[in-house]
């Protein structure tokens, strides 16, 4: 590969064999995170159908709940430490929601207000999985939007902070039928809230190639987890 062929716009040219992410412009990089992202709903879509024809909608709503908080609180991790997120209050909480590949930008049109670092809201003002769920009912949105995210958002939070509860202020289903934003969560950090033990699939998962796997140095030697900010180089 020749140095011309570095900062692609998209890879419309000659087919690369040592073709590397690295080699795309940060443009065609945006686009294609943003694919990626939504690629995750897609797998989860196929997952969950599979399992809904199977065994019916008590256990897709189960196993999604044992995917979500076996794998967030892992991948929410290594995402922090690519991305020099530091610290545990709630601004450390938002930030890990908003690289979360769960809530692909857009599809998920999340809006963050802080109050202070031990409390905050966010809102989705679109919800594209709830666009999926409505045509089904009632019992489908309850699913996804009571029993999913109340067996799941705390892992994500308490990843960061073992004393972060998530908790509904409005969710679906929506009354009335056009109600924005489509829901609104509070997020605390207190001492009073629990914290919940690891998740047995969260220990299994982390023993996995995929949560240990170590990414080389790029082409041009930058290391793929980056030093601290302050720290030697």
């Amino acid at each position: 590969m020749t140095d011309s062929l570095r900062d692609l716009p998209d890879y419309s040219g000659p087919f690369d064999p040592d073709f590397r992410y690295e080699d795309l412009s940060k443009e065609a990089l945006v686009r294609l995170v943003r694919e990626f992202a939504q690629i995750v709903h897609l797998l989860d879509r196929s997952m969950c159908a599979a399992i809904g024809i199977s065994h019916g909608g008590a256990e897709v709503n189960r196993l999604a709940i044992e995917e979500w908080r076996g794998a967030s609180p892992v991948y929410g991790e290594r995402l922090r430490r690519i991305m020099n997120v530091h610290g545990d209050g709630i601004e450390a909480i938002f930030k890990v929601l908003q690289l979360d590949p769960g809530f692909p930008h857009h599809y998920m049109d999340v809006r963050y207000e802080v109050v202070d670092e031990r409390h905050g809201f966010f809102e989705l003002a679109y919800c594209g999985a709830l666009m999926d769920a409505e045509p089904w009912g009632d019992s489908m949105v309850t699913g996804m939007c009571h029993h999913i995210e109340d067996g799941t958002f705390d892992y994500t939070a308490q990843a960061v902070n073992p004393k972060a509860h998530i908790s509904h202020v409005h969710r679906p289903p929506r009354v009335p039928s056009d109600r924005a934003p489509h829901c609104r969560w509070e997020v605390t950090i207190d001492e009073d809230n629990e914290t919940l033990p690891e998740a047995d699939i969260t220990k299994i998962v982390r023993m996995t190639t995929a949560a240990t796997f170590e990414y080389p140095p790029m082409r041009d030697g930058t290391p793929h987890i980056p030093s601290a900010p302050g720290s030697p180089s």
